[in-house]
């Protein structure tokens, strides 16, 4: 019998990857584990709730940040939500439905690059933001504002967790 993701599309099968990784390498885990806190604890500082979007992907991104997960755990979360994501994209920004832009801001989280992965979630969360107002567009001061919070955010994990960047 096939579940259902958030969005009603059918969900894939959970698969559960496990690779074993140097010593070395824990700390970029560690690293990332504390940008998945520092996004669910700025969701939350704007009000926004799992019931949204559904609990599915914002679970996962915060069981990630509270686990002991590693970046492929990360990658292997963002294929099992690629679909719904393409999904949201594709009518959910249409129709101009914030918790569409929510749901692209989690799931491009689990996706993009290091470099980028506060960049990408920062902008759908204004877009999410504009949606909400009635308007197409974000408004680049509120995507700086967001992006500005996560980093504060991740700072404050990284400060309480005491992790090595």
């Amino acid at each position: 019998m096939a579940t259902q993701d958030d969005l009603g599309f059918a969900a894939p099968a959970r698969v559960a990857v496990r690779i074993n990784r140097p010593e070395d390498e824990s700390t970029s885990d560690d690293f990332v584990r504390a940008q998945a806190r520092a996004l669910v604890r700025v969701l939350m500082h704007y009000g926004f709730e799992r019931e949204l979007i559904g609990q599915t992907i914002w679970r996962d991104v915060e069981t990630f940040g509270h686990g002991s997960g590693t970046i492929s755990d990360l990658q292997t979360m963002g294929r099992k939500y690629a679909g719904a994501a393409a999904a949201a994209f594709r009518g959910g920004v249409s129709h101009r439905a914030p918790n569409a832009a929510l749901y692209l801001a989690l799931a491009s989280f689990t996706r993009v690059s290091p470099a980028y992965r506060f960049l990408d979630p920062s902008r759908w969360i204004a877009l999410c933001f504009a949606f909400r107002d009635k308007r197409a567009v974000a408004e680049s001061a509120l995507q700086n504002e967001v992006l500005e919070r996560l980093e504060a955010a991740f700072d404050a994990e990284i400060d309480e967790k005491g992790v090595q960047r």
